[in-house]
């Protein structure tokens, strides 16, 4: 049985300064065929993969030990943190992960997808907004009388986003365009999830992104949902979600990132049945998300890909060259690791 123990990682944002949750996942000691790894993740339903599987005995059986589970407000600040050696593998969009390697330098090596869409699905959702709402994870929620009811409206707002130039500013960068807005007006804030929502009935901001299982809470609390902007963004990808190491872990340590693919993998299977996702959704709530279960079970269920491809990475990549944020076409061959096929 796992023992977890909770520090504070104090943020400071634009509007003022918000606390996120680090909580740290001490493990039974490893057997000695067993390799020992840390993973970071943020507080969102799909992340209870990672509590699960090592509860399970999934990581035990391809020989890893997961000693430590860190809990990040967001994914630059975990990608930093792998950067500096104080995680193995860590959890992230695809978008700041394209980010990190082609703008910030950093020696990356995506090995795994974490969550996505089916490719089916999302072709139907662009055409649905009803099922857009229900397959897309994440949201912008507003105050119903706001006076934002679409997304030019969101021309010279604030808005909340866990990290600049990452998923929640681009998804809804690519919307406000495609409306006829301009991004550029926006007056862009980095806020923790748990503090978007308090943050927003407050006056403090417009309109927050969101990732289950604050998505669903935004309507469950009296606010709005503005649109899927994930929907909006995507196209053909079908992992949005991707775990990634370093470079020079990867190369050092092939036979632990086979078997994190591994452990993954046999995850993915089980997470896209009824009785794999409650086992997700019990594993990261409440203790992960701060949410209570029986509010993360009314949330809209995660979907996991079998593996990456080359189009997963290229579709946002050349959106971000369009949108300026990216200064040259990405080097997808770099960036993506050999994937696990079993």
């Amino acid at each position: 049985m796992s023992t977890i123990r909770r520090k504070t990682v104090a943020l400071a944002g634009t509007v003022g300064v918000f606390a996120a949750a680090l909580v740290g996942v001490s493990a039974t000691p490893a057997a000695a065929a067993e390799t020992n790894i840390k993973v970071g993740t943020v507080a969102i339903n799909a992340m209870g993969q990672i509590p699960w599987a090592q509860s399970a005995g999934i990581f035990k059986k391809n020989g890893l030990n997961v000693t430590e589970i860190r809990i990040f407000p967001a994914p630059p600040p975990s990608l930093a943190a792998l950067a500096g050696g104080a995680v193995d593998f860590v959890y992230s969009p695809s978008i700041p992960i394209i980010n990190a390697y082609a703008n910030g330098g950093m020696a990356l090596k995506v090995v795994a997808p974490a969550d996505g869409y089916k490719r089916s699905d999302l072709a139907a959702a662009k055409k649905d907004l009803a099922l857009a709402a229900k397959l897309d994870d994440t949201g912008v929620c507003v105050s119903p009388s706001g006076g934002i009811n679409s997304w030019k409206d969101l021309n010279g707002k604030t808005v909340a986003v866990p990290a600049r130039n990452a998923q929640g500013e681009v998804t809804i960068a690519q919307a406000m365009i495609a409306d006829g807005g301009n991004p550029g007006t926006v007056n862009w804030v980095t806020l923790g999830f748990g503090a978007m929502l308090d943050a927003l009935k407050a006056g403090r901001v417009n309109a927050a992104f969101t990732v289950e299982p604050f998505t669903s809470l935004c309507t469950a609390q009296g606010l709005k949902n503005l649109g899927s902007p994930g929907i909006q963004f995507f196209t053909i990808e079908n992992a949005i979600g991707m775990w990634v190491t370093t470079a020079d872990y990867a190369a050092k340590n092939p036979a632990a990132v086979l078997a994190f693919q591994k452990s993954i993998a046999e995850v993915h299977k089980f997470g896209n049945t009824t009785a794999g996702w409650d086992k997700i959704l019990q594993s990261a709530n409440p203790v992960y998300t701060q949410v209570d279960l029986a509010t993360a079970r009314k949330s809209n269920p995660s979907y996991f890909p079998p593996t990456i491809t080359a189009l997963d990475l290229r579709g946002p990549a050349d959106k971000m060259l369009a949108l300026g944020y990216l200064k040259k076409p990405l080097d997808i061959k770099g960036l993506l690791y050999k994937q696990y096929r079993g």
